[in-house]
């Protein structure tokens, strides 16, 4: 196999964070190195590897690595949240004391001694992508949201998880500069992606625009892991179960952000409307099967005042991270989701008059 010069850069690295999480044999050489974009990731470069050894079976044969991205824009945004160490820090402290299915941690390599790449096992055979542009059918649902609990009920109401320095509060405390940052992104979205939103839903993501950090900060509890980025193109279904990918912006935060981004992201609003309520008994109910107790009344009110969590995560990135076509079609059709599901909620109440 022939190696090219940026394929020997990568080879040293990556051996050596193999071998040190013992996924690859101490004595064996990684011969050969192949690598290939794939993905449209809005923070990361994500590519496959393929690999060769000095002797069959030393190391894994394919692994996907997930790097710093190239794009000065989306790698500032990612430095500015420590997104590519959080991600690591996920897989290496937090994801063994969950039974959320993500993809199996290989190895991490770090720059300057801060986590900055993962390696992950290579899911292909029997396994696809979920699409932002097909609507979440009712056999995925209830395994989307199923992981929700696995990820929430052991660090729910942890408090020495709350303080872990790396896992930052992004929801309940002040968010930095994020009106600015929703302010310069809306400039520009409001006539590109909201171009043919109706008045009322324009209208409320305005509202939510300049109001954003308060509301975010009058976000409460229950606390416990938030994915923040849950939807449909962060999934890959196949062999029987669902895996749930990109960990980059896990934080701390209230248990409801995700099942309304979920909700809210993931369903026509049509449909979103008809399921939600049974939706938020159901997840009552998934919690108490992994022993949380938590009332059906206080999850409602909770979901209702997480109901903008769609808007808060999608329209920042209309300005601040590497763009691409799916990600412009993404922003035309989930921020009227948004914004109808705010308005449906009546959340507007939730926002300071």
């Amino acid at each position: 196999m022939e190696r090219t010069a940026a394929d020997l850069d990568e080879a040293a690295p990556v051996s050596s964070a193999l071998q040190e999480s013992e996924a690859a044999a101490a004595s064996a050489e990684l011969t050969g190195l192949e690598i290939a974009p794939i993905g449209a990731g809005a923070m990361a470069d994500t590519f496959r590897m393929l690999l060769t050894w000095s002797r069959e079976g030393a190391g894994p044969r394919s692994l996907v690595a997930k790097k710093p991205s190239t794009n000065a824009a989306a790698a500032a945004t990612a430095a500015s949240i420590g997104a590519y160490e959080r991600e690591a820090k996920f897989y290496l402290e937090l994801a063994p004391r969950t039974k959320v299915r993500t993809p199996r941690l290989l190895g991490v390599v770090r720059d300057g001694g801060v986590p900055s790449t993962v390696l992950l096992e290579y899911l292909t055979e029997g396994y696809r992508p979920g699409d932002q542009f097909a609507e979440l059918g009712s056999q995925a649902l209830e395994p989307a949201r199923h992981q929700l609990a696995l990820l929430q009920a052991p660090f729910w109401e942890d408090a020495p998880n709350s303080r872990l320095d790396w896992l930052h509060r992004r929801l309940g405390v002040p968010i930095p500069r994020i009106v600015e940052r929703m302010e310069r992104s809306w400039t520009v979205g409001r006539t590109t992606v909201g171009a043919d939103m109706r008045a009322d839903e324009r209208e409320c993501v305005d509202r939510f625009v300049s109001r954003a950090g308060q509301w975010a900060a009058a976000l409460d509890g229950p606390g416990t892991l938030v994915h923040h980025d849950y939807r449909l193109d962060n999934m890959l279904f196949g062999c029987g179960e669902l895996v749930v990918l990109d960990w980059q912006t896990i934080v701390w935060g209230p248990a409801m952000f995700d099942v309304a981004y979920l909700l809210g992201a993931s369903l026509e609003p049509e449909r979103r409307r008809a399921v939600e309520r049974d939706q938020i008994r159901r997840h009552v109910d998934d919690l108490a099967g992994q022993g949380i107790s938590w009332s059906a009344v206080e999850a409602w009110q909770a979901y209702r005042e997480a109901a903008f969590a769609v808007l808060l995560m999608l329209v920042p990135p209309i300005m601040t991270v590497k763009t691409n076509p799916r990600m412009e079609a993404t922003y035309r059709r989930l921020i009227p989701f948004g914004a109808r599901m705010a308005l449906d909620l009546d959340a507007l109440e939730f926002l300071p008059a």
